[in-house]
């Protein structure tokens, strides 16, 4: 599964592009707020969510992780597919998503394209759990390098989800990075 790209802009078109690759061109989609970055013949890497069923391989490219990550969780709701979910991230930024959720208010979502008033209901209720601002997930946590220790985590692989729920477990009495990690590591191999 493509996880990553880095590779020049052969073409770009309204919600994809061709990525070159070694010479191999992939056809990315693209939200509108990072293709407005990206002009050809530039040199760009972008997070990669690969989409493989019976009748389609499709991929869908990200200018950071969180954005993936985002996506990622907004597809794990059944009847939210990429182009929803691509129609979401495109209507405001991560944290603004983030915020009508957690604030449990489907007016953003619904206002996307294929996103009716009981969907966006449902995106509510399902994930309003599920997020919240980066700053508070780590309101439990026993110091400043908690941060640190979640972005080791994810950059080794793991989900954001999962470990976000593995930092909220940890001892108050677990204070270092490298004790924090170690407990975070023990947790997520289990």
């Amino acid at each position: 599964m493509i996880a990553f790209l880095e590779g020049k802009i052969e073409l770009t078109r309204q919600g994809w592009v061709i990525l070159n690759v070694n010479h191999v061109g992939y056809k990315v989609s693209v939200g509108p707020e990072f293709q407005s970055h990206l002009h050809i013949e530039q040199t760009v890497q972008m997070y990669i969510y690969t989409q493989v069923r019976e009748d389609i391989s499709a991929l869908y490219g990200f200018e950071t992780i969180e954005e993936l990550d985002f996506f990622e969780l907004l597809i794990s709701v059944s009847g939210i597919g990429p182009k929803a979910a691509m129609g979401i991230l495109s209507a405001a930024p991560v944290e603004k998503i983030r915020a009508s959720i957690v604030n449990q208010d489907p007016t953003l979502l619904s206002s996307v394209s294929g996103v009716g008033k009981k969907t966006a209901e449902k995106v509510v209720i399902e994930l309003k759990n599920k997020v919240g601002s980066k700053a508070s997930i780590f309101d439990n946590a026993s110091n400043e390098k908690v941060e640190e220790v979640y972005d080791a985590l994810v950059n080794l692989g793991f989900k954001p989800l999962e470990t976000r729920e593995v930092i909220a477990t940890m001892p108050v009495d677990c204070i270092g990075a490298e004790k924090q990690l170690k407990y975070c590591l023990s947790m997520l191999k289990k």
